[in-house]
């Protein structure tokens, strides 16, 4: 009886975190898909946590995302509103900045389909860079619903600029 009790238990508590989680490309704001993605799952009191899948970008590894339901006013980011920001250590994970590196990004967690070959309305995130302690830059884009796949010959790099890696 206790290990079926148990069994259970862990059914509900897989079904909560499959049920939470929620996936978005990254699209610039000339419609080009990157080749990353975010992959999210709550997990509850307003954190998240989850992955940057590289796959799409020929990269085995993906990075470690987590972060905390936030709103982000609208003075100045490309994109604002109620969503999500996390940290990602994507700058570890695909070797292309100094162990100093930060990217931490705004998700409004709500994703555009494209209206005759472009993405249209409010952008959907906001990412910024720092190295060293020092802000070095941003990107956002639209937050796509459509995920990126490999081999698509269209995608850009990553959002942080790395070139896509081939093998």
């Amino acid at each position: 009886m206790k290990s079926r009790l148990v069994a259970v238990f862990i059914v509900a508590v897989l079904d909560c975190a499959l049920a939470s989680a929620q996936s978005f490309g990254f699209a610039s704001t000339g419609s080009g898909l990157y080749c990353n993605y975010e992959q999210l799952s709550y997990a509850g009191s307003g954190l998240w946590g989850g992955f940057d899948n590289l796959s799409a970008c020929g990269i085995s590894l993906n990075s470690v995302i987590s972060g905390f339901s936030a709103s982000v006013p609208n003075d100045g980011p490309a994109a604002h509103g109620t969503g999500v920001v996390f940290g990602d250590n994507i700058y570890a994970t695909t070797g292309s900045g100094a162990p100093y590196a930060q990217w931490t990004i705004y998700s409004k967690l709500k994703c555009r389909k494209k209206n005759r070959g472009l993405y249209t309305g409010a952008y959907g995130w906001v990412g910024a860079a720092a190295f060293s302690g020092v802000y070095v830059g941003s990107n956002y884009g639209y937050l796509s619903c459509t995920l990126p796949s490999k081999g698509d010959a269209l995608l850009r790099g990553t959002t942080i600029g790395t070139p896509m890696r081939t093998k």
